[in-house]
C-alpha cells in the first residue's frame, strides 16, 4: 500500500463528500474548488473511486456524486487500494530494507483497514466539540485588550 499526494486528495474528497448535510450530490467542481485542485484530476480518481463502488455518480442537472455506503462502512484502506495503480507482484528479496518496509506496509494496511471515513469524522467532531466546551469554561480576565 502506497500512501500519496493522491490518495490523500481521495481521502478528503471523500470526507467532503461524506460532510455534505444537504440531500443534493457533491459536484467536483465543489470539491475542487474546495481542495484547490484541478477538476481534471479529480475527474480521474473519480472514475476510480466509482469503479470501485465507494461512490456513486447522479447524472443531470443538480448531479454529482454520494458514497456507495454508510461512511462507517468505507475504510481508508479500501479507498487507497481503489485508487492504487501498483498491482503489487510479490518478489522474493534478501534487502532488509525492502523486507522491513514489505512488513511495515502489512501493517499500516491492516490498521487502514479498521479505520472508517465515518470514524475519522466523528472523531474529529468530538475533538472539536470538547475543545469548544473546554474554551466555553475557560475564565476571561479583564483586560484592556478584551472587547467587552
Amino acid at each position: 500500500m502506497k500512501l500519496s499526494a493522491k490518495g490523500r486528495y481521495a481521502i478528503k474528497a471523500m470526507i467532503n463528500i461524506a460532510l455534505n448535510k444537504t440531500t443534493a450530490p457533491k459536484t467536483l467542481l465543489q470539491i475542487s474548488k474546495h481542495q484547490g485542485i484541478s477538476l481534471s484530476y479529480l475527474e480521474q480518481l473519480f472514475a476510480l473511486l466509482r469503479k470501485n463502488n465507494l461512490v456513486s455518480g447522479v447524472r443531470g442537472p443538480g448531479g454529482g456524486y454520494r458514497l456507495s455506503e454508510d461512511p462507517e462502512n468505507i475504510t481508508i484502506a479500501q479507498i487507497i487500494k481503489a485508487i492504487s495503480s501498483e498491482n503489487h507482484i510479490e518478489i522474493a528479496s534478501e534487502k532488509k530494507d525492502e523486507v522491513i518496509w514489505d512488513k511495515f506496509s502489512a501493517k499500516l494496511c491492516t490498521y487502514l483497514e479498521s479505520v472508517t471515513l465515518g470514524s475519522l469524522i466523528n472523531e474529529n467532531s468530538s475533538e472539536n466539540e470538547e475543545n469548544r466546551e473546554s474554551l466555553e469554561n475557560v475564565p476571561v480576565e479583564k483586560t484592556k485588550w478584551n472587547v467587552v
